[in-house]
């Protein structure tokens, strides 16, 4: 799914137009970040009516807070700031990682206004993951990749590579611990390391 241009013009204007109840300025703002919201959340809830639903929700809130709407400097970042805490509250209550992704929100509080917008637009996350795989050791890395991207067994890695299954659980172990440092460390990280945890856990 395309996302479309970031561009909004008069967005203040806008925001102080919905502070005084003005529909019209609501549904311009909705139908423009709506577009782009969504297919983030899609990525990261793995469920179209979830995504829909956490959508909705922080559009309802909007609405609801829409007296103080004037006072924002940067409605984008406003509004996606919004849409990440909604999505990280969720993902906490499904994953065993609710540390790590709580660390992620902190992270993400401390993010410039021009830094939220990439990172929600995920720019080069996929790319960080490919680059984490490939700083493996090779044989670990060949381990990962059997299992993770060609669905192999631990018995049909182990056979394939003349290791024990024992021996590729122990490369798995420790290529997937490798890849979550390597995303931890590297500037703009957050999301990839958050679209990894959740690829992880939707196999």
């Amino acid at each position: 799914m395309t996302i479309p241009s970031r561009i909004l013009p008069n967005e203040k204007k806008l925001f102080a137009r919905i502070a005084e109840n003005d529909e019209e300025a609501f549904t311009i703002v909705f139908h423009h970040y709506n577009r782009r919201i969504y297919p983030f959340v899609l990525k990261m809830i793995k469920s179209e009516v979830m995504a829909e639903e956490i959508v909705q929700e922080v559009f309802m809130k909007l609405w609801s807070k829409r007296e103080t709407l004037a006072e924002i400097k940067s409605p984008q970042s406003f509004i996606f700031t919004m849409a990440t805490n909604r999505t990280l509250d969720y993902l906490k209550k499904l994953s065993n990682e609710s540390r790590m992704i709580k660390e992620i929100g902190k992270a993400m509080g401390q993010l410039r206004n021009n830094e939220i917008e990439e990172w929600f637009d995920g720019k080069g996350s996929e790319y960080l993951i490919y680059e984490a795989i490939n700083a493996l050791p090779p044989q670990r890395q060949l381990v990962y990749k059997l299992s993770r991207q060609h669905g192999k067994s631990y018995k049909e890695i182990g056979q394939e590579l003349n290791i024990s299954p024992k021996t590729v659980q122990a490369h798995l172990v420790e290529a997937i611990r490798s890849i979550k440092e390597y995303l931890q460390k590297a500037p703009g990280g957050y999301l990839a390391l958050l679209i990894y945890i959740f690829e992880m856990h939707s196999r």
